[in-house]
């Protein structure tokens, strides 16, 4: 008995030690599904680019889940859904990577700026919403130096370039926006 108490002891102060956002439900696609999404799920594909060198060893963007109805970034410290593109810091053209996500809505969140250039509506106040069993593709995110980010949409583009990540079937539409007050980051410590 005393064995078992010291395990739940440690596995507790591990767990208090250790940074949360432990669990994520979002899941990267690397090859086309046989079947579409389920009621509970989306297809989410996002354009990630470089047209100038990011100082560090990978570019990254982070979408987090985000509830329309309490107007705040979901989860906690221990589950945490969030889309994280990632990317070298090497000059490249947009790449298109999916995701299959808990059907939601989404929010770009960075402390990058986002240049506002009228080629696409600025998402800055926008979450993008994933409906259940929809295949939607929420924009194409290039860094452009300076710490901006300029957002563009090309769905032609993002359709050619995923089309390989994607189930036969499936049809990629622009995903519809929504506002987001209240989408802040959060950090959790122990």
């Amino acid at each position: 008995m005393r064995r078992g108490v010291l395990q739940w002891m440690a596995l507790l102060a591990v767990c208090a030690i250790i940074p949360g956002c432990l669990l994520n439900s979002v899941h990267s696609i690397t090859r086309a599904s046989r079947t579409n999404p389920d009621a509970a799920h989306a297809i989410v594909v996002i354009g990630i680019g470089l047209d100038a060198t990011w100082p560090y060893t990978e570019f990254q963007l982070t979408f987090p889940e985000y509830s329309v109805e309490k107007q705040r970034i979901t989860g906690n410290c221990f589950h945490y859904n969030r889309i994280e593109a990632t990317r070298p810091s090497i000059p490249a053209k947009v790449t298109y990577l999916a995701f299959q996500v808990p059907s939601n809505a989404y929010v770009y969140l960075s402390t990058l700026d986002l240049v506002d250039t009228h080629r696409a509506p600025s998402p800055v106040g926008h979450a993008f919403i994933a409906p259940p069993r929809a295949t939607v593709y929420f924009g194409d995110y290039v860094f452009v130096g300076n710490k901006a980010v300029e957002f563009r949409r090309d769905i032609n583009a993002a359709r050619a370039g995923a089309r390989d990540l994607l189930p036969r079937d499936a049809v990629l539409e622009l995903a519809e926006s929504t506002t987001s007050p209240g989408a802040h980051m959060f950090i959790c410590t122990p």
